[in-house]
């Protein structure tokens, strides 16, 4: 019983913790819209949840620390996280639309499926 209590232990002291996911929660809303969207960003990951594309995570064209960008059917979105840039950009057609997006606490239930 010791000599498994003890292999046990040194399991558990040896094997790394799962890094937890880093997941931003932003409320944006362009200058074209009436209502906010929620996005979240996973930072480990590098994936986006955009109900309005998909119940699922995915990977968006683009994803630094400067810029987070992903297509929604025939449109493109944008959140410009770093510098005077600080924006939101929903581009439809030709048409830029931009707006402002807000931190926002986790969501009581996921927003996404894995």
């Amino acid at each position: 019983m010791r000599a498994t209590l003890a292999s046990l232990l040194v399991l558990c002291l040896c094997t790394p913790l799962a890094a937890a996911d880093k997941i931003t929660y932003l409320e944006c809303r362009a200058d074209n819209e009436d209502v906010s969207s929620l996005f979240a960003l996973d930072e480990t990951t590098q994936k986006v949840c955009d109900r309005a594309v998909q119940d699922t995570w995915f990977a968006p064209a683009t994803f630094d620390a400067r810029l987070v960008s992903w297509q929604d059917g025939g449109t493109t979105k944008a959140i410009y996280r770093k510098g005077k840039e600080k924006r939101y950009e929903h581009n439809i057609l030709i048409l830029v639309h931009i707006g402002r997006c807000n931190h926002v606490k986790a969501p009581p239930t996921e927003l996404c499926k894995p």
